[in-house]
Parts: C-alpha cells; structure tokens; sequence
C-alpha cells in the first residue's frame, strides 16, 4: 500500500466519523453513535501507527513538493473549518434573533465538523498531489508500487 492510498483510506475513515458524528448530533442516540465515533477513532488511530511503523521505516517521505501539498491542503482545511463554524454560529445567532427562542448547536456538531474538515484535508492533498485530476501520476506511489513488488519477489525467492 502507498501513502497516498492510505490517506485515501483514511478520508474515507474520517467522512465515516464525521457522519456517525453528525448523525449522533441529529438523532440523539448516544450509545450507537458513542460506539460508532469510537470504532472509526480506533481505526484512525491505528493507520496513524502503521503508516508511522512502517513509511519511516521502508518508504520515508522526504519529498518537498509533498510536504507542501499537505501543508496547503491543511491550510485549506482550517480555513474551511473557520468558514464553516463562522457559519454555524452566525446563523444560530440569526435564527435566536428572528425567532426570539434560544436555540443551542448540539455538542456533536464540532467533532462533525471537525472530522469532516480532516477528509477535507486529505482529499485536497490527494488533489494536490495528482494535479488537479489531470494526467500526472504520483512518482512516489510507483517507486512505492515498484519497492513492494521487489519486497514480494524477495520474499518468494527466499521461499
């Protein structure tokens, strides 16, 4: 597996945490969306440790346009994020103000929002990094394509 198939896993990951959090919110089931949010937490987490155990290792990534990509995609995603809460708020402000009742954002819509802001940010570097959806393909996915099928041919040699 490449690291940007892994990022792509991992968005896939956060957009199902961010709607098991957002449907908690809605739906006020506490147990099934506690137990949901918590599966998708455990799940996140450990990709976090594999891809530390085993990129640093085997793949390190030490290219800068990369690290630019992220850089910028979580830029993106902050700002978004600020947008987005900016957005919330003042349209519950609006909404106390035209109907002269309190309304409250429930709890779960800041881990929503901030899960979905994360799959933001992985599906803006993935953009990043594949050019905008054109032609380019990634250099490090095929060294990394190329290192694994040479790890395999090791491995079956060795058998």
């Amino acid at each position: 597996m490449t690291f940007n198939r892994y990022i792509l896993l991992r968005m896939a990951t956060e957009a199902v945490g961010a709607f098991a959090c957002l449907l908690q919110s809605l739906r006020s089931h506490t147990i099934a969306g506690l137990v949901a949010t918590a599966l998708v937490a455990l799940v996140w987490i450990g990709g976090e440790i594999w891809v530390m155990v085993r990129f640093r290792r085997a793949n390190p990534r030490s290219d800068e346009l990369s690290d630019q990509h992220q850089l910028h995609a979580y830029r993106f995603a902050c700002t978004a994020l600020i947008v987005m809460l900016c957005a919330v708020g003042f349209g519950a402000m609006l909404l106390t103000l035209l109907s002269h009742e309190t309304h409250e954002i429930p709890a779960m819509a800041l881990p929503a929002l901030a899960m979905a802001a994360l799959a933001l940010a992985d599906g803006r570097y993935l953009w990043l990094e594949h050019a905008g959806g054109d032609a380019y393909c990634d250099d490090e996915d095929e060294e990394a394509d190329e290192a694994d099928e040479a790890d395999e041919r090791r491995e079956e040699a060795a058998r």
